[in-house]
């Protein structure tokens, strides 16, 4: 038994705590801070983020933003998204928890007695990952990138992207583990910890490259031109698992719509642990063909925002604003322009003068720090805020959408299981096994919290 008073853990599995002062983190700090800063702690070191509820305050001052600004569809998108994510997480922990009930600090106070986070917790995150993260990272940083912003909502907005990354590359390790075999990510971060965090790595950089392309993208085109790239890359899921002789292809198309980080990053395009068809319908057929289609959608993307458009692609609405090249110019490549002028200008007249200050008993030294002329950035009609966030959009885009890929092209030519499906039986077996383990790790602590319990009732 641990000094926490739970049964010892399995080998490479790091356990739900309370509370951890360095970093600050446990699963009591997260229900703490819960309103004010989502995900910034995790329950363990291996552990998932914290429920949806939990950036309500950031959503709300995303939709507070586009409400001031009058831009009712995009505020009515993130409501619907928030609202039913919110919804569906309530119900789900309602059927799933065994307090039946929807009870954050219950649920939170099973997990820690399990040492184990519940099928509820669990749950719980899912909807966050699969619906909400996707919806609101794709909507929230593309109309902020249209807007005038203060501070406040642009680090707000560039928080959503990084939070929306974040919980979507999560989701997707999770989905790995548990549609390649019978076990949690939690298992596979306990016998390939390195393996698991380059994976996590590169998942939180791919949907980082796939929210910050899709703002700039749409705010350089239209997101008519862009969202047919997410529709067909549903249909490449499709294909593939036609390609592979399953039955339920169209299911697999169907299912990658409603989970649009499966229309980005593929469905077979496992890196460690193929589908197992058995439990994943639509799950089978090589993944070269979602994989090729991620690059072709970066491709077409790069291609049509270097086009001028002036009239747009239609004289109806929205569709007939300026496109092209000269918007890439003038929302982007000209606000990054001046940020990194700025940059230079701050860290080329940067100073610091220290004047000693004597009286009849001590000496003080009086620092002044100055910038010289230097001021923030601004482009155009921007205001500050806006050119840095349009900056860090762009910037993260020229990154990172070139650097995904390159990985999947490396993943295309060197992974038999990303390109073509291959099994890695060892591995499967290792994390089942590891998973075993660990659920036998809860239940076990699950029955002396229930056997103290009883002896706590006793009379003394």
């Amino acid at each position: 038994v641990s000094a926490s008073g739970l049964m010892a853990p399995p080998e490479g599995y790091a356990p739900v705590v309370a509370f951890r002062f360095c970093p600050p983190s446990g699963i009591y700090f997260q229900l703490a801070i819960y309103v004010f800063e989502p995900r910034s702690a995790d329950m363990s070191p291996s552990a998932p983020s914290p429920p949806s509820a939990q950036d309500i305050a950031n959503d709300i001052v995303q939709i507070a933003t586009f409400i001031l600004h009058r831009d009712f569809w995009f505020a009515g998108f993130m409501c619907i998204f928030v609202v039913l994510s919110f919804l569906l997480t309530v119900w789900g922990m309602q059927q799933k928890s065994a307090l039946k009930r929807f009870d954050l600090v219950g649920e939170a106070r099973l997990c820690l007695a399990r040492g184990v986070t519940t099928e509820a917790w669990e749950g719980m995150l899912a909807m966050e990952r699969v619906m909400e993260a996707p919806g609101t990272g794709l909507i929230g940083p593309y109309g902020a990138s249209l807007l005038q912003l203060t501070p406040l909502q642009a680090a707000s907005c560039l928080y959503r992207l990084y939070a929306s990354a974040k919980a979507m590359a999560e989701g997707r390790l999770q989905n790995e583990v548990r549609q390649g075999a019978k076990a949690d990510a939690a298992a596979l971060r306990a016998v390939r910890p390195v393996k698991a965090a380059m994976l996590s790595a590169w998942y939180f950089g791919a949907f980082a490259a796939e929210l910050a392309g899709f703002a700039v993208a749409s705010a350089t085109l239209h997101p008519v031109l862009t969202l047919p790239g997410y529709f067909l890359g549903a249909v490449a899921n499709g294909a593939a698992a036609w390609w592979g002789r399953s039955a339920e292809f169209l299911g697999a198309a169907a299912f990658s719509c409603l989970g649009v980080a499966f229309a980005m990053a593929g469905f077979q395009t496992k890196s460690f642990l193929k589908n197992d068809e058995a439990k994943v319908a639509g799950g089978g057929g090589p993944g070269m063909i979602p994989a090729v289609w991620i690059l072709m959608r970066f491709i077409s993307w790069t291609a049509l925002c270097l086009v001028d458009l002036p009239q747009g692609v239609a004289p109806l609405g929205s569709l007939a604003r300026p496109m092209g090249l000269p918007v890439l110019r003038e929302k982007f490549l000209e606000p990054a322009t001046a940020s990194w002028e700025a940059v230079a200008c701050f860290t080329s007249n940067f100073w610091i003068s220290v004047e000693p200050e004597a009286n009849a008993t001590s000496v003080a030294l009086t620092e002044e720090v100055g910038f010289g002329d230097c001021g923030w950035p601004t482009s155009g009609q921007l205001s500050s805020a806006s050119t840095i966030f349009n900056t860090c959009l762009f910037s993260l885009a020229a990154v990172l959408v070139p650097l995904h890929m390159c990985i999947v092209v490396g993943m295309l030519l060197l992974n038999p299981i990303y390109a073509c499906g291959a099994d890695n039986i060892q591995l499967k077996e290792e994390v089942e096994a590891k998973d075993r383990e660990i659920e036998d790790f809860a239940k076990q602590n699950e029955l002396a919290a229930g056997q103290y319990e009883q002896l706590s009732l006793l009379p003394n």
